[in-house]
């Protein structure tokens, strides 16, 4: 008895197709993953661009009124 192979194109076909999918699945993971990663690193800089500039904005006044509170008692001395 004689056994005839059967046809394995298809079945060859449809496993490269599935392992295509496979890889752009996984460019298209790896692309939206660099893409959050960017979103977070530029939304960061933003936060903490805008602490440094509130933090820098409330310093100021509070050295201004400590130095006039300082004045005030005459314990600064101007420096020549």
């Amino acid at each position: 008895m004689v056994q005839l192979k059967p046809n394995n194109h298809a079945a060859s076909e449809l496993k490269a197709e599935r392992e295509r999918d496979k890889v752009q699945a996984m460019r298209d993971y790896q692309a939206e993953k660099l893409a959050h990663h960017a979103n977070m690193m530029r939304l960061r800089a933003l936060r903490l661009a805008k602490e440094s500039s509130e933090a820098q904005a409330t310093t100021a006044p509070r050295l201004a009124t400590k130095k006039l509170a300082i004045r005030s008692r005459g314990q600064l001395r101007k420096s020549s």
